[in-house]
């Protein structure tokens, strides 16, 4: 039985003066991690109004590929990134038992992840 691939997507404002101070941090990151175990794709959207939206996805072949990539030092530099928010950022995974926020790294991180 195959498995279904798994979406991160992180969605955030930011100042409109940091904005291609963050893209390029991004882009960098997003180089490092299609070259990761897993990785299908990443992806960076930036909606540029009164305020930029900044909208990152990443897609996974499998949940387990999603959580060493959980783990690893790269998600925290993307965590710092995303707190650069002007705004409460979304972050939702696409996991195959349903969709989860920040709580689901949060449990990876730590270990303690419910197992379903």
């Amino acid at each position: 039985m195959a498995c279904s691939p798994v979406h991160m997507t992180a969605q955030w404002t930011v100042p409109p003066g940091q904005t291609s101070t963050i893209a390029t941090a991004l882009q960098a990151l997003m180089l490092a991690t299609k070259h990761e175990h897993g990785c299908i794709a990443c992806l960076l959207e930036t909606e540029v109004g009164e305020r930029v939206t900044l909208r990152y996805e990443e897609l996974w072949q499998t949940e387990e590929d999603l959580r060493q990539r959980i783990q690893s030092v790269r998600f925290a530099e993307l965590a710092g990134l995303v707190e650069s928010a002007t705004e409460q950022p979304r972050i939702e995974f696409t996991l195959p038992t349903g969709t989860r926020g920040l709580d689901y790294a949060d449990e990876v991180r730590r270990g303690t992840e419910s197992v379903k």
